[in-house]
């Protein structure tokens, strides 16, 4: 929410409240006088009011020099009774989670912005809170499967769906009531700052049709029900646990070469033609910093080995990403994997160095995922290649039509929706030792083809054909 809106609604709080005054409908006393007395003599708002204009110009922060600042605020709200203060809490954030639900926003995107965008995690505690008390309110038959799965999944706080968690919140937290109030703004303004977001899983209280959501449409198979796909995340699976860079890259590549067989088998089948029934929708990924924008190249590339598309959205730690179901669910774990992989080498790096040394420097490990995401690419297209030639001897060059026709609807689609892009550089500095070890650890995270039969037909995997590159020195690599 911008400045001027928050003026707005600062403005609107007080204008009810001069309405229900100028009505008769004036709400409780708030100086302890008779009632009476004050109807006859002034203005009267009830303390709900009051809590409302006061919190409202808290958050708004004095930005405007005909309001007051902050810290008056807070000493009017200090004048009113805990009890009031919190229920129009309550209720005002109440309304802003549900007016962020209608911009887009989903509860896990949500939940991490309230966490990382709160002033303490006291209060990314009761942005928690809030969201739990939203959906302890709705019917589940007002829910999407997509939305019913992803609350499960966040392991929200325990709420009776009665009011009343503001002030529990304040008790279990062991605040004082003026670090309350604080806390309590605090999670008003961060609720209010949401911008929006496309609306990718229906929202609670809307059509749960799929005509309806053409953006959220997502298969149950990309849950999990698909027996390839979860072939696929059980080698990631072993790649990542792998002590053994060797072995954790015959795993990875290995799941590159069943993802891209995966789409060949499916296109083989559909007799020349993209099935009518399916079309291209979008997800977004969470990105934890530090490097966001170095880890987003890494899901950009993976994103576009895989036939999608993929955009970062700027300030929010996402990235979107347009493309068939099955092969969206099949970026997503990849990437996960490769990140897991990177980190735990840049991990084991620093832990081999010296204190102060490069390898802990933000530009290293800036450099060391970027060299990294582009390195895999290039491995990422090897492997591609090396598929399409195998699938291209054994079933004729039909395949390659269907994807053809599936990439230039993805292509179609992510125009339709984002139209005009822009391109911007990795922040956080350059070293280039950091880039040739990234790209050393891209070729230890991708190595050896295999066979791919045993890769469809057996949870073992034959790991003769991986190439060892452990013994690769990062200043040789800057030579060649």
């Amino acid at each position: 929410m911008g400045k001027n809106n928050k003026a707005r609604r600062a403005a609107k709080a007080k204008k009810r409240a001069n309405d229900r005054r100028q009505s008769g409908q004036g709400g409780s006393g708030w100086s302890g006088s008779d009632n009476r007395s004050q109807q006859n003599n002034g203005p009267m708002f009830s303390e709900q009011e009051l809590a409302e204009y006061y919190l409202a110009l808290a958050v708004l922060d004095g930005q405007s020099a005909k309001t007051p600042t902050k810290n008056e605020a807070l000493d009017e709200l200090d004048k009113l009774r805990p009890s009031a203060v919190t229920a129009e809490a309550e209720r005002m954030m109440a309304t802003l989670i549900g007016k962020n639900w209608e911009s887009g926003w989903q509860p896990a995107e949500l939940l991490r912005r309230g966490r990382s965008e709160a002033s303490s995690a006291a209060t990314g505690r009761l942005i928690a809170l809030a969201i739990a008390s939203d959906n302890a309110g709705r019917r589940a038959t007002t829910l999407d499967s997509q939305w019913m799965t992803q609350i499960d999944r966040l392991d929200l706080p325990a709420v009776d769906g009665h009011g009343g968690w503001v002030s529990r919140w304040i008790t279990t937290e062991g605040l004082a009531w003026s670090k309350a109030v604080r806390g309590i703004i605090d999670a008003i303004r961060v609720a209010s700052s949401i911008p929006h977001l496309e609306t990718l899983i229906p929202p609670p209280g809307s059509s749960r049709t799929g005509s309806a959501w053409p953006k959220a449409r997502r298969s149950e198979k990309s849950a999990g029900a698909d027996p390839v796909l979860e072939k696929i995340r059980n080698l990631l699976a072993k790649a990542e646990s792998s002590e053994f860079e060797a072995e954790a890259a015959a795993f990875t590549g290995k799941a590159q070469q069943l993802m891209t067989r995966h789409a060949i088998d499916a296109a083989t089948v559909e007799r020349g033609t993209s099935d009518p029934d399916e079309a291209p929708i979008m997800i977004r990924v969470m990105i934890d910093p530090p490097y966001v924008d170095a880890k987003a190249v890494l899901l950009h590339v993976v994103a576009e080995a895989n036939r999608c598309r993929a955009v970062t959205l700027s300030g929010l730690d996402m990235v979107s990403v347009v493309g068939f179901d099955s092969d969206l669910a099949a970026v997503e774990m990849l990437f996960t994997s490769l990140l897991v992989q990177a980190q735990s080498a840049m991990t084991d790096a620093a832990r081999r160095a010296p204190a102060g040394t490069r390898v802990r420097s933000q530009a290293y490990r800036s450099s060391f995922l970027a060299g990294f995401a582009n390195r895999i690419g290039d491995r990422l297209d090897e492997i591609n290649a090396h598929v399409f030639n195998e699938a291209e001897a054994e079933v004729g060059s039909r395949f390659q039509l269907v994807l053809r026709d599936r990439s230039a609807t993805v292509e179609d689609a992510f125009n339709d929706w984002f139209g005009d892009l822009t391109r911007k550089g990795v922040r956080g500095g350059y070293d280039h030792v950091g880039r040739a070890s990234g790209q050393v650890a891209a070729d230890q995270a991708q190595l050896g083809f295999g066979d791919l039969s045993d890769a469809r037909n057996a949870s073992d995997i034959d790991l003769t054909n991986a190439i060892d590159l452990t013994g690769i020195d990062p200043q040789s690599a800057i030579r060649r």
